[in-house]
């Protein structure tokens, strides 16, 4: 039997929140490697949902909004629980309280994008994705399951802290585009993204979250750059809700 093309977009996006539900269940049974693998998928059938339904032709109004309510769950929710379970439940109220931070910042996150962008990612993203934010903590926990540092509690709390602020922030990030047709530069950055995705494939645990810093990174260091040329003012990357 023939699946009509507009239902597969559709898919893919209850595929993104099956996931998502099942990196919580998985979280509330202690089985975070498999809880951050989970949120890890569930990105990546976010990412097919609106490629599929712009190669098909079928992008609606409501698959949109279907959309934005399952990031919700599998990059917002199951990212809190995770780290809420692994992390901060010995914190209670305190580590309650930073991963809320972190899930009212990713829920104003996709508000905006809906309001403003309306869907729209030609110029980027006003504010860190919520997806890179979530792959953020599925990726520190998979680095910190392969080396083990040591207590992962101060750096969940910088992590959560800063993944809030920079999804609320004016802060713009491109999505990462290979170019070898390009700029000499533009050439060189292919070629090393290209790379980062491979070895982010073959050996996730080690490389998956240092990629991903670096991503958040150079974001920042580029808002900052542009504040130091005023080409924006800090009030433009620190007062988001004013261009509500």
């Amino acid at each position: 039997m023939e699946i009509d093309k507009k239902y597969v977009p559709g898919l893919f996006t209850a595929l993104n929140l099956f996931c998502g539900m099942l990196s919580i269940v998985q979280s509330m049974e202690g089985q975070f490697f498999a809880a951050a693998w989970f949120i890890i998928l569930a990105v990546l059938c976010d990412g097919m949902d609106g490629k599929l339904a712009r190669l098909t032709h079928t992008e609606t109004r409501f698959g949109f909004e279907l959309d934005s309510l399952c990031d919700v769950v599998s990059f917002g929710v199951a990212p809190a629980i995770l780290c809420y379970r692994w992390v901060f439940q010995d914190l209670r109220v305190f580590g309650f309280f930073i991963v809320f931070f972190y899930l009212m910042a990713g829920v104003y996150r996709l508000t905006r994008f809906n309001v403003i962008q309306n869907g729209d990612r030609t110029h980027g993203y006003l504010g860190l994705p919520i997806p890179v934010a979530a792959m953020g903590f599925s990726g520190f926990y998979l680095f910190h399951d392969r080396f083990d540092p040591g207590n992962p509690a101060p750096a969940a709390v910088v992590l959560c802290t800063v993944f809030a602020l920079i999804m609320v922030s004016g802060i713009r990030y491109d999505w990462p585009r290979l170019n070898f047709h390009g700029s000499t530069l533009e050439r060189i950055g292919s070629v090393l993204l290209l790379a980062g995705v491979i070895l982010m494939a073959v050996i996730p645990g080690v490389v998956l979250f240092p990629v991903l810093s670096l991503y958040i990174i150079q974001g920042i260091i580029r808002a900052v750059a542009a504040c130091i040329r005023g080409d924006v003012s800090a009030g433009d990357l620190f007062h988001p809700i004013k261009s509500l």
